[in-house]
């Protein structure tokens, strides 16, 4: 019998369509379920057969629930149809569908390992929607410790999140793989030779970049108003915002309000464009409010990483994106909501600090390359 494996996430992004072509190296049949596929840099493997479910919908509250809600029940009838579907990996995309595996965990021969890549309810607590006390919370818990229970094994992508985790999950079935990014394809580029730069007026200019989500657990008002201090007296820092999300609008109205003319936004940009939009900056920031630092690793780091860019570490003492830039002094670190002492720190630092950031994030990137994905083997 062909050995199977069956993946389920809603959204697949380019860590998943690594992490399904590495199954190919141990799986005859590798069977992909998913709302849609991400256009990025990395192309998944034609032997993978896919099968589409309802996309997922983040513009609106109700449409993000109603599109989790509808692609949870067409896994669940997937699953409830197909005896032969092998082995399964389950995604924390929407947050519920690791449920499936302890609805499904009476089959004889079923089994399954899931993959976290945001805890939950602790995060929907962290930003004030459930209270621990709350029979939500504690009946979530409770579907957490069954669903955990029954795995095989349980993946996260940091340190934190795992010890969050094991609050309800055996910790000895717990592994830790941290994203990673194509380094052959996001590297270091000579600023001369970078169109992207020329094309968006950045040219002389020291490039603080923002690229992602600007969604509420992003503390990005701080670098607004960094940007603010030093429009008049460092005239040679530029502030790029690349991406969308539900603060986009209230920045760009401070920006407006502010006259802020050292700062540019850009829509997302094409996987094409990505090795020259990340390096035409200096700088990358990261940043996560207050209680988000355990909940969540952005995968913006190991862009910024590997296209050696010095990192601003925007989070609280203690987290884990402050000890990643302290321990390999590859950026800068700042509490959230510091707008002084980010403006100080920009201001100090010289020629040669820079490039001995940018040039130990780049050797840190190596920790982080597509050979994290055989871990999943």
């Amino acid at each position: 019998m062909n050995k199977r494996i069956t993946l389920f996430n809603q959204v697949t992004g380019p860590l998943l369509i690594d992490v399904a072509n590495t199954y190919l190296q141990k799986y005859d049949d590798v069977i992909l379920v998913t709302g849609s596929i991400e256009p990025t840099y990395a192309e998944l493997d034609e032997r993978i057969k896919i099968i589409y479910k309802t996309p997922y919908k983040r513009y609106k509250s109700y449409l993000r629930i109603s599109t989790w809600l509808m692609f949870f029940m067409s896994s669940f009838f997937y699953i409830l149809m197909n005896r032969n579907i092998g082995k399964v990996l389950l995604v924390s995309n929407p947050p519920i569908l690791p449920f499936l595996g302890s609805i499904f965990s009476y089959r004889k021969n079923f089994s399954y390992d899931v993959l976290i890549y945001d805890v939950y309810p602790d995060a929907l607590e962290n930003f004030g929607y459930l209270k621990k006390d709350s029979i939500l919370f504690k009946n979530w818990d409770k579907l957490n410790s069954s669903t955990f229970e029954s795995a095989e094994k349980i993946y996260t992508i940091s340190n934190g999140m795992m010890e969050i985790i094991s609050r309800t999950a055996p910790k000895e079935k717990i592994q830790v793989v941290y994203p990673w990014v194509n380094t052959s394809f996001i590297k270091p580029m000579c600023k001369k030779d970078n169109w992207f730069i020329k094309k968006h007026n950045l040219v002389n200019k020291q490039v603080v970049l923002y690229s992602g989500n600007m969604g509420v657990t992003h503390d990005l008002l701080t670098v607004l108003k960094v940007a603010e201090c030093l429009k008049n007296t460092n005239s040679e820092y530029h502030f790029l915002f690349i991406g969308d999300g539900s603060q986009k609008d209230s920045l760009l109205r401070y920006k407006k309000l502010k006259n802020l003319e050292n700062v540019t936004f850009l829509p997302f940009q094409d996987p094409e464009v990505l090795p020259y939009s990340f390096t035409s900056a200096d700088f990358g920031v990261v940043s996560l409010g207050s209680g988000a630092e355990v909940l969540s690793v952005p995968s913006k780091t190991f862009y910024q990483l590997a296209a050696g860019l010095a990192l601003i570490s925007i989070s609280e003492i203690g987290s884990e994106m402050e000890r990643l830039v302290n321990e390999n002094n590859c950026g800068i670190t700042v509490r959230p909501s510091d707008v002084i002492g980010l403006t100080n720190k920009l201001r100090s630092i010289n020629e040669s600090q820079l490039v001995k950031y940018r040039e130990n994030s780049r050797d840190l990137s190596c920790k982080f390359t597509v050979e994290n994905a055989k871990q999943f083997l």
